[in-house]
């Protein structure tokens, strides 16, 4: 079973490398699902780490598209 701290950087490099956010139809739930991680544990890190909650930084990535 891999720590929640991998679990931070597989979802790291979702949006900064691969760019996941791009795809507008892919949600945070989506997101959990393939990391296989309930959202609310990831929150509480992401929260703990950033400041927002998982939401809050997908939604952030996608309108970064609109600039």
């Amino acid at each position: 079973m891999k720590t929640l701290l991998t679990t931070y950087s597989e979802f790291s490099k979702m949006l900064l490398q691969d760019r996941i956010h791009e795809d507008r139809t892919v949600t945070y739930d989506d997101i959990c699902a393939a990391l296989q991680v309930s959202p609310s544990s990831l929150d509480e890190m992401l929260l703990k780490e950033l400041g927002m909650n998982g939401r809050e930084i997908l939604y952030s990535f996608q309108n970064l598209l609109n600039l």
